[in-house]
């Protein structure tokens, strides 16, 4: 399929959105009455913040009392640190409080006293220190002095070191107040070659990717955000988007971003792409698929019941043809009661840990872009998967939580790409086939129990059972020959079980964090279930590893950077991987490749 023909066809089955902007432009007004009508209402505080070690290790389930300074003897308020050592706590009533934190193998923490105004959040970020560590009575060079107050002059933030006996150094960040920051990442991708191919935004084949966010405050409620991404390898690529982000209060976030890229394809280096790259025609085509990115989004959180997230994408690509793509997004996230959570979100913008960054205070930037782009030798086609979700989520307890989600996947344009390997005596050639509107489509459910085991061992066990796409007759395959474009014929789609478990764990000397992950399906699928949900891309069936060590950074004007290393082997075993016998000779199936990941992330 030539170029043009694969923009007309996604663009044949894209929306019909005569008068959705005006829809939608009129959702917003009436989100934006609606916020206006509830920020009266709004009473209660908030005491939100993030508890780490000394190394800047996150430590999960801490315990966060916070009490009244007027009335310490009345039951204080309490909540527990997630995996990523984040906490929210709620305060009915405006006053003077302070804060205990405390954990089984480390030393408490109380806070000096802090004012909570109606709607108010105070942000803390507490270090504690090890028992080991404290009675070694070793000093800290980062609190040299105590009962001092010092103030950066870099990002205004505050940092108290006058605390009671036993504490140690925390920091406060004014409300709703931005600080500079950055985060950069560089991972290697070696997996085995498959030719002159790639798809974008997925990873590299054969490459290194650097992905990197720096924030840089306008205000007190504004910042502007520059992120990107690099790849350099068998395919090579790059994108840059600049964000302005305005935070007026605590329930509300706005971004507007515009972004650039250019997916090179004629890249130097190549040797398979010709000059000429359409097929049948004589014009010469750029070297390069050129894609321009608008997005408008918001954030409101109404009352704390209620969350509901907002926003369009806007993308141009060009490549010897112009054509536009317009992709809304709705999340809704509401908290009923006390343990119970039920979401329900829209979305073409696949989130995976490849193509996304953390930043320092917790938040998850994902870099990639909504349309899908696949190229192998002479053929360039672009997809579109639009993503339905609704969960809900209980914890039953303070170690164990349940989830069961719905979801269904449309798929518009060529589909997701598949690579097939014949191997004959005279050749090894691989070819591309992409699956198509209705073999790309899925849809299914899963249900996901997850518990901390203990402080250091958590787990958990997913079920899933959907739709994908496989082959019933591997025979009729292998008595076929060679499939010379016409594999499609030999595949169904089929409702399949698929079982995850997942193993987390910390070294608590060393704090190096380990994963192993396993997926198993009956029978070999050709594509796995709940695509959208697989943010490490383990695939199918599938033996996984992850290995993440963080290392403290020195000090420096006020600010104290981490760097984490991290491997991920994936499909240690390589699972999944069919070798059909043919009279002509073989044709090799391997829907996840084994692959290995490696890199070095930085925060500061």
């Amino acid at each position: 399929m030539e170029m043009r023909e694969a923009v007309a066809s996604l663009g044949r089955g894209n929306w019909q959105m005569k008068n959705f902007p005006r829809i939608f432009l009129l959702f917003h007004l009436l989100l934006l009455l609606l916020a206006v009508a509830t920020a009266e209402a709004r009473t209660k505080g908030y005491v939100a913040g993030n508890i780490r070690t000394l190394s800047g290790i996150p430590l999960s389930n801490a315990v966060i009392k916070v009490f009244l300074s007027a009335h310490p003897d009345r039951a204080p308020l309490v909540a527990r640190s997630n995996h990523n050592g984040f906490f929210t706590l709620p305060v009915p009533n405006a006053g003077e409080y302070y804060l205990q934190v405390s954990h089984p193998r480390y030393q408490p923490v109380t806070t000096d006293n802090f004012f909570i105004s109606a709607g108010q959040k105070i942000s803390l970020d507490v270090v504690l220190r090890e028992f080991f560590d404290y009675i070694s009575n070793d000093e800290d060079p980062r609190n040299w002095e105590l009962k001092t107050l010092m103030r950066s002059t870099s990002d205004r933030r505050l940092i108290f070191r006058n605390f009671p006996a036993g504490s140690q150094p925390e920091e406060a960040v004014p409300e709703y107040c931005f600080t500079r920051s950055g985060s950069m990442s560089i991972a290697s991708d070696s997996s085995p070659h498959m030719g002159n191919y790639w798809a974008h935004p997925q990873a590299s084949q054969t490459g290194v990717t650097s992905n990197f966010a720096w924030t840089e405050p306008l205000s007190r409620h504004s910042r502007i955000i520059l992120s990107g991404q690099f790849d350099f390898g068998s395919a090579s690529f790059w994108r840059l988007r600049n964000t302005y982000n305005y935070r007026p209060d605590n329930a509300h976030d706005y971004r507007i971003s515009l972004g650039y890229g250019r997916l090179n394809i004629n890249y130097l280096g190549s040797t398979s792409v010709l000059p000429q790259l359409l097929s049948g025609e004589s014009q010469w085509h750029q070297p390069a698929v050129e894609t321009l990115a608008l997005g408008l989004k918001g954030s409101t959180r109404f009352m704390e019941y209620m969350t509901v997230k907002y926003g369009f994408d806007y993308s141009r690509l060009h490549y010897g043809a112009s054509k536009s793509f317009f992709y809304p997004s709705l999340q809704i996230l509401i908290t009923p009661v006390e343990g119970w959570s039920i979401k329900a979100f829209s979305s073409s913008q696949r989130l995976t840990d490849t193509n996304s960054i953390v930043l320092p205070d917790g938040e998850i930037l994902n870099l990639s872009e909504p349309t899908i782009i696949t190229m192998v030798d002479n053929h360039v086609s672009m997809s579109q998967v639009r993503h339905a979700e609704i969960s809900t989520q209980k914890t039953i307890t303070q170690e164990t939580t349940i989830e069961f989600a719905v979801y269904q996947d449309r798929a518009q344009g060529a589909g997701l790409p598949f690579l097939i390997t014949t191997v004959t005596p005279l050749e090894r050639k691989s070819q591309l086939v992409e699956l198509g509107d209705d073999r790309s489509s899925q849809k299914g459910m899963r249900l996901i129990i997850s518990r901390n085991f203990l402080d250091f061992l958590t787990g958990s066990i997913a079920y899933g059972y959907g739709t994908t796409v496989t082959i019933p007759d591997f025979g009729e395959l292998a008595s076929g020959g060679a499939p010379n474009g016409n594999f499609l014929r030999y595949t169904q789609m089929r409702y399949q079980h698929a079982l995850t478990g997942r193993i987390d764990a910390i070294i608590p000397v060393t704090g190096t964090k380990l994963r192993a992950t396993m997926r198993w399906y009956p029978g070999n699928p050709l594509t796995p279930i709940d695509w959208f949900s697989d943010r490490m891309d383990f695939g199918t069936r599938s033996t996984n590893f992850e290995i993440r060590q963080s290392l403290p950074l020195p000090e420096f004007i006020a600010n104290t950077g981490q760097l984490q290393l991290f491997v991920d082997l994936r499909n240690i075993l390589n699972q999944g991987k069919e070798t059909i016998t043919t009279a002509d000779g073989e044709i090799i199936l391997n829907a996840n490749p084994r692959s290995l990941r490696f890199g070095l992330s930085l925060n500061f």
